[in-house]
This record gives C-alpha cells, structure tokens and sequence, in this order.
C-alpha cells in the first residue's frame, strides 16, 4: 500500500517540473493540485487527500498488481486510510528522473519515474515506481480522474 501512497509525492514532483518548463496557467495549477495532494498525504489527512480526486464514481486509482484497483470516493478513501498506516508521518520525499505531461483543454495527463524513500517506525525505506496520472477539470478546478502505479516486482531489470 505504501506504493500507492507515493504516487501522489512522484505526480508533485512531475507537475512542478512541468510548470517550470511551461508558464502555462493550466499547469501551474496541476502542479498546485499535486502539492496539495502531497501536503495532505504527507500529514496523513484523509479529507484533504480526496478533495483532490474528481467527484465520479468512474474515478479510479490503480496498484501494480491483480486487484489493486480503486474506483470511486469511497473505495479511494478506504485505500488511503491503509496507505497512511504504512509511513510515518513527514517522511516520504521522492526524486523523479524522467517526467513528462501535457494540458489540452479540460484534460491533462502526467508521466513520470521516480525514486522514494520514507520510513516506517524508524526504518528507512527505498523504492522505485513508474507512475501516470490523469486529470480533468470541473467548474474551472482540477482533478484527478485517475491515477496508476507500478513497481517492479519479482526481479527483472528497468529499462528507458
């Protein structure tokens, strides 16, 4: 579950650097959406976690494996509150290489590799994930309407 917790800290990171190559005010305010996502995960806040999720019962999150998949707020929810139980508070940062994204219109969508660390109960922790996003806006805001995560499982090497 700590997987699915780090998607959001890779997708702020993404969106930061995306707002700094294009001063597109629609950018900009993904990469606002991200932070607040990362702020409220970072300090185990529920509420403002899924503020930052589209009101759909097509919105989805999506693990690496078989059935890790969340769709609408109330399955959302119950996949954070078990996510914020596997890192400590404060503790996650994370460092994306590769990152892409691009707004059209009401939509946008995100891309990125990146590298995390937290801790749990005082245990340093190291990871790697793929991540992507995708987003809509609604009444002038953004959101996500999905996010997607995976890490590689069971050896193997990454490729570019």
């Amino acid at each position: 579950m700590r997987l699915l917790a780090t998607i959001a800290i890779c997708l702020l990171s993404l969106a930061a650097v995306q707002a700094q190559k294009q001063p597109d005010a629609n950018v900009n305010q993904l990469a606002a959406l991200l932070q607040k996502h990362d702020d409220a995960l970072n300090q185990h806040d529920l509420d403002g976690i899924m503020g930052v999720f589209a009101p759909s019962d097509k919105t989805v999150v999506m693990g690496t494996g078989p059935g890790e998949r969340w769709q609408g707020k109330d399955e959302i929810r119950s996949a954070y509150a078990e996510i914020i139980k596997d890192f400590d508070k404060g503790t996650s940062t994370r460092e994306c290489g590769w990152k892409t994204g691009e707004v059209a219109g009401d939509t946008a969508w995100l891309a990125s590799m990146c590298k995390f660390a937290d801790s749990k109960g005082g245990q340093k922790r190291e990871y790697e994930l793929n991540v992507s996003g995708v987003l809509r806006k609604i009444n002038g805001k953004w959101y996500f309407q999905s996010l997607h995560y995976s890490n590689l499982t069971g050896g193997g090497s990454s490729g570019n």
